[in-house]
């Protein structure tokens, strides 16, 4: 699948403004490689009727490979809080639901009949660095709308990024790959069944 997007290379500028802007709100200084979007869409578990939710999504890159592996435009839906950027995504992704609201606060974010339609909910956010606190506060905030999937959490750290013993979870490195800069891995977080 093709879409009609912006130049990439208006992708990385807007991009690296916003990070620029506020630094801890982004994970990277450039969007995410070709090679890492795609184990990412890899891991995508989704049923006929489900919807694949992406929080965090910047400039798109990741939300094009999920379109190109299969996942339909009506199916993909799109968080981002950044108003510029949540503008640009509605104009680089045709048919995607783009949603300018709050992670944390999905609950309100995502309209009720979304809630327990959620197959995979893929985190762009750098969660790595926020206190513990706030990093239950989102796993909250995903088992809110999915509850008893988790989320997929694509991070530059060599080990986990969450201590997911203290967040009540289990996790499981899906993905790794070198043809990122910096490499990164793809992890699955879920609910522990003890929790």
């Amino acid at each position: 699948m093709t879409l009609d997007r912006p130049e990439p290379a208006a992708n990385k500028s807007l991009f690296f403004r916003r990070w620029l802007r506020n630094p801890l709100q982004m994970g990277s200084i450039i969007p995410s490689s070709p090679a890492l979007c795609r184990r990412i869409a890899a891991a995508v578990e989704r049923g006929p009727d489900e919807y694949v939710l992406e929080l965090g999504a910047g400039t798109g890159v990741i939300s094009a490979a999920l379109l190109a592996a299969g996942v339909p435009a009506q199916k993909l839906i799109v968080v981002e809080i950044v108003p510029e950027m949540a503008e640009f995504l509605r104009t680089a992704l045709p048919g995607v639901n783009v949603i300018c609201g709050d992670a944390f606060d999905l609950r309100n974010t995502l309209p009720a009949h979304l809630h327990g339609q959620i197959g995979t909910a893929i985190c762009g956010i750098p969660l790595v660095l926020l206190p513990l606190e706030r990093q239950k506060a989102f796993r909250d905030a995903v088992e809110s709308v999915a509850p008893g999937r988790g989320f997929l959490l694509y991070s530059y750290c060599a080990t986990s990024p969450l201590p997911y013993g203290k967040l009540g979870m289990a996790a499981r490195r899906m993905a790794f790959t070198l043809a990122n800069f910096p490499p990164a891995s793809v992890w699955r977080y879920r609910p522990s069944p003890a929790r």
